[in-house]
């Protein structure tokens, strides 16, 4: 391989380290946002007698647990590596943070009746930064699991509230979304990279 060849080979792995980790550091940021946000609503919830003293303190509790970690994640992307895998690895950490935090919403939101399903988006979309079809598709595989045994686990524990037949018509719904968000995020990337090329 001619040394030009393998400059430009090096520059691209070093310009794609380095959007990697700014990309990271941008993503703890949001997070802090989002908890913010987060404890906002508790404290709303709260004020109007909406949620119970147990649900209060679990909410206490994961907005902490989320807030600690993604700083922790946050800090850790702001020390230079000299290997992507090290960023790839952080962000993969975010999106398990994210599935957890998503299922602990829609599970002390009544499962299948919550709105926080929504949560689920969020770690879809981290996934794109590692510019890959696979980790997209398995981000909604991990997000669409994590759905269906939240939904499931909270109808078992409470049958009363909802049919078998809306319990397995909401997850089959909800999970076939997060495969149509993955699909448009890759075609969004694939379309973006044939069109810088």
């Amino acid at each position: 391989m001619s040394k030009s060849k393998k400059t430009t080979i090096d520059k691209k792995a070093q310009s794609y380290k380095d959007w990697l980790q700014n990309s990271v550091i941008r993503v703890g940021r949001v997070h802090f946002v989002l908890v913010m946000i987060y404890v906002a609503a508790i404290i709303l919830y709260d004020a109007f007698g909406l949620i119970t003293d147990d649900i209060l303190l679990q909410r206490w509790i994961m907005a902490s647990a989320t807030l600690t970690v993604s700083a922790v994640l946050w800090y850790l992307a702001r020390n230079r590596s000299s290997h992507s895998r090290f960023y790839v690895s952080l962000v993969w950490s975010f999106i398990l943070l994210d599935i957890v935090f998503a299922s602990f919403n829609v599970y002390t939101q009544r499962g299948m009746a919550s709105r926080a399903v929504f949560l689920y988006a969020v770690p879809i979309i981290i996934s794109s930064l590692l510019l890959s079809r696979a980790a997209i598709y398995m981000s909604a595989t991990l997000a669409a699991a994590a759905y269906s045994l939240t939904a499931v686990w909270y109808y078992v524990a409470n049958p009363s509230e909802g049919y078998r037949i809306e319990l397995y018509g909401e997850v089959g719904f909800y999970s076939a979304l997060f495969f149509v968000l993955a699909t448009l995020l890759w075609d969004t990337i694939r379309s973006k990279n044939a069109d810088s090329s």
